[in-house]
């Protein structure tokens, strides 16, 4: 997108709106006329990845400039702010993945995130069904290239599976348009995967894998911010990840959670909160390579520290085009204070360990959250500024600022 057209949505998106907050106290209504500067951090997201060669993934310079730009504005909206700061793996492809058929070579195509290197050549065997059990790979003989369709389980299981009942190499086919892309989470040891389209005629062809790729260690940051008393005996908390995947500047996924966070954080202050409670809204580095900020997080609390967290509240993807909000399946007070302020048919997710809200189940603190459900352009370079729902995006909003005081009470 151009940057005269970002600047007139940032220009159009400075708008006055009334948001219905539910009851105080007392029992009587009350609303307020908030600024809303939600296209203008949206912008300011975009913008930042177009300056740094089009991602905030983690631990890259996009990703530095991401955190930046949450401690000024979270700064300037008065609330404590802290920063966490931890190392983690960064991806670098050396030389253009290639898979070549008959003397041709396949395009497009990924290699995945976290990809061993390799140069492979074999015949190319279909798996059975999804590849997500090891009696899918008995067909396959040693020394093959697995060919795997997208779904059901994770990458990584796809790959180990695959490894283990001896190919060289796999190949994973979209179930929708353009190559899979995906992550294996971690550098581990292990044989070339990449991503294919869901039209790849290949098996039963010989073809040639060729990966090459290294990782180093780069630091990266969770961003804190706190309003109300320091020494709360009640927090409540909601966060979402500020990084996106490598492909792409993630502005849907997960710049519409970083946004809503922000809006909330400009519309609630200590004063809003009862005496004795605490907001706190974390912005988690790393999730798209495993949730690492999140769980840095809170397994670096203590005990006490994690009693006084009442409930969690997760903004990851909150924003998809033309979607409407989804609550978190918890069957919990957060569920419930969500449901209060979104429509009474809005449907159920369950995301089990796919998010953020994943590192406080494990302590056992309740949990929930928004989900609009994945996009076409979910982990692809297309997720930019015109990838963000506006009204989709103030509807969770405004559902999740609600909740947020409903759980202080």
């Amino acid at each position: 997108m151009t940057r005269w057209l970002i600047a007139a949505l940032v220009a159009a998106a400075v708008v006055v709106v009334v948001i219905a907050l539910g009851g105080d106290d007392d029992g009587g209504a009350r609303s307020a006329a908030r600024s809303d500067r939600s296209g203008e951090h949206l912008a300011a997201l975009q913008r930042i990845a177009d300056d740094h060669a089009g991602t905030r993934a983690a631990g890259t310079p996009g990703d530095r400039a991401t955190s930046e730009y949450l401690v000024k504005q979270l700064r300037a909206d008065g609330y404590r702010v802290t920063t966490q700061k931890f190392r983690v793996p960064v991806y670098r492809v050396k030389r253009p993945p290639r898979v070549v058929v008959g003397g041709d070579a396949l395009k497009p195509i990924h290699a995945f995130q976290f990809s061993p290197s390799g140069d492979v050549t074999g015949r190319v065997r279909a798996v059975d069904d999804l590849g997500c059990r090891a009696r899918d790979y008995r067909d396959l003989q040693s020394g093959e290239i697995a060919l795997v369709r997208r779904g059901e389980c994770l990458f990584v299981i796809k790959a180990s599976l695959a490894r283990r009942a001896g190919a060289a190499a796999v190949l994973i086919a979209n179930d929708q348009p353009g190559p899979t892309p995906g992550s294996l989470y971690q550098p581990r040891a292990g044989i070339p995967v990449v991503g294919v389209t869901r039209d790849t005629r290949l098996d039963g062809r010989r073809a040639t894998v060729s990966v090459h790729a290294g990782t180093v260690n780069r630091d990266t940051l969770n961003v804190i911010a706190e309003t109300g008393p320091a020494d709360a005996d009640r927090v409540v908390m909601a966060g979402g990840h500020h990084d996106s995947v490598p492909q792409g500047p993630g502005l849907n996924d997960n710049g519409s959670g970083t946004v809503a966070l922000l809006t909330i954080a400009e519309h609630i202050d200590a004063g809003r909160l009862p005496s004795g409670t605490a907001l706190r809204l974390g912005f988690w580095g790393a999730e798209e390579i495993g949730l690492v900020g999140s769980r840095e997080y809170v397994n670096g609390l203590g005990a006490e520290q994690r009693r006084r967290i009442v409930a969690y509240m997760n903004l990851d993807m909150v924003g998809s085009p033309d979607a409407e909000p989804a609550v978190y399946d918890t069957g919990n007070r957060v569920e419930a204070m969500l449901r209060r302020h979104l429509p009474p048919d809005a449907p159920q997710e369950r995301l089990d360990g796919n998010s953020d809200h994943a590192s406080f189940e494990t302590y056992d603190i309740p949990t929930g959250g928004i989900f609009t459900g994945l996009d076409d352009c979910y982990h692809e370079a297309c997720d930019t500024l015109r990838n963000v729902d506006r009204a989709v995006l103030a509807q969770s909003t405004r559902a999740a600022e609600a909740a947020l005081l409903d759980l202080a009470r």
